[in-house]
């Protein structure tokens, strides 16, 4: 009963805090090629969208319209994507507390959360106090070619139901909890950045390059 007191009290205290902060700004998702190049986040070569804010790299491709059992789901997840390893499903940030609307206080901890208010500029059709607004559902760059589902699984240890999981509404805005054998979709992230580092070869070229030009110049001048 007290653990359950503490998870209340914590649970308010986020509240709180998402309704008195003001608001972070956030860096725009940054596209990856499958070369690991950096490319436009809305250029059809971008592979990978890094985010910066909570520094993990979200695969593009999404199950989109095909649905899968939670474990299904975190198979999927971790599938050696473009060759890298350590894919899975996003983190599901805060303990779903049933007391609270929106459970998350806005997703405080939850990588879907940041995605959907901060990153995509998302807000539900009721806000967290129950009352209603002109929702906001944007894709992003993840509108071609799957586009997000509308429910995706999430990763992180249920409090309640050993059979039970978490996932998060892209149109309600919040985390929810789902038995394991419901039908959703899912979507994959990779904590770091993917983005290639120059091989020190490379750098050698660039300074013989310039150390080149700057001969090239010394000479013109005498």
């Amino acid at each position: 009963m007290k653990y359950h007191k503490k998870l209340s009290s914590i649970g308010a205290a986020l509240l709180l805090a998402a309704t008195t902060l003001p608001a972070m700004a956030s860096t725009p998702l940054a596209g990856r090629d499958q070369m690991f190049h950096a490319v436009a986040a809305t250029d059809a070569n971008a592979v990978y969208l890094y985010d910066a804010d909570d520094n993990i790299t979200w695969l593009r491709t999404t199950t989109g319209a095909n649905v899968m059992t939670f474990d299904q789901a975190n198979n999927w997840a971790t599938l050696n994507w473009g060759g890298l390893t350590g894919w899975h499903l996003p983190t599901a940030g805060e303990t779903y507390d049933p007391s609270y609307y929106p459970s998350t206080a806005k997703g405080v901890g939850s990588e879907t959360a940041h995605l959907f208010y901060d990153l995509l500029g998302d807000q539900p059709a009721v806000d967290r106090f129950g009352n209603p607004q002109i929702p906001v559902r944007n894709n992003g760059p993840f509108a071609s070619p799957d586009g997000i589902p509308a429910l995706v699984w999430l990763s992180g240890t249920h409090a309640t139901h050993a059979d039970y999981a978490y996932a998060f509404s892209f149109f309600a805005g919040f985390n929810t909890e789902l038995p394991k054998t419901a039908l959703i979709g899912a979507m994959a992230v990779r904590d770091g950045d993917v983005l290639a580092v120059p091989e020190p070869e490379t750098y050698a070229m660039l300074l013989g390059g310039l150390a080149l030009l700057g001969l090239i110049s010394r000479r013109r001048r005498s």
